[in-house]
């Protein structure tokens, strides 16, 4: 929708394009005519449910540039970006890309493992060594209070926008969508 012109970059609708209309709850786009689902209604996607997406997706960005700025790594330089959960086993990597979910990394880099903390226990109740992994990984691990911290919000406020307030962190995006470098 974002690619069609029908969704702008702050998540809002175009009045303007063919498939949007007013609706009870203001502005919706009709995903499914009510001829082809079981209730007859129109599954619609309005504007409410895109602020939704926005925040949802600009929580996971920001922690994801919060915590690697905290390491001193570049997002660009990832070598793997793992997505965990059964989340993940739904998720087109290059729409992801596109909104601002994931990071602007080739989709090659991406790899979803599904229920990582099930398959982490399985392999650790099965094997000492692995186990002995598992549990030097963790005395390495840091727990980072994202809520409170002054540089979340700032994140989290810049990822409100389709793919991000800068485009420079965006750049396959931004040459796709036709965005200069400042917008």
């Amino acid at each position: 929708m974002l690619r069609a012109g029908i969704v702008d970059r702050a998540g809002r609708l175009n009045p303007d394009a063919p498939q949007v209309r007013s609706g009870p709850d203001g502005l919706e786009v009709v995903v499914v005519p009510g001829t082809e689902t079981a209730s007859g209604r129109d599954l619609v996607l309005t504007e409410a449910d895109l602020a939704t997406l926005l925040r949802s997706k600009a929580a996971v960005y920001a922690g994801v540039a919060l915590l690697a700025r905290r390491v001193g790594v570049e997002l660009e330089e990832l070598d793997r970006v793992y997505v965990a959960g059964g989340f993940g086993n739904y998720l087109d990597v290059r729409n992801a890309v596109l909104i601002g979910l994931l990071p602007d990394v080739p989709a090659e880099r991406i790899r979803f493992i599904g229920n990582g903390a099930v398959a982490g226990a399985k392999a650790a109740l099965l094997s000492f060594e692995a186990w002995r992994k598992a549990h030097a990984i963790a005395g390495k691990m840091a727990y980072q209070e994202l809520s409170v911290d002054p540089g979340f919000a700032e994140e989290y406020v810049s990822a409100l926008f389709l793919p991000h307030t800068d485009a420079q962190r965006f750049p396959r995006v931004a040459a796709l969508l036709g965005l200069d470098k400042e917008g």
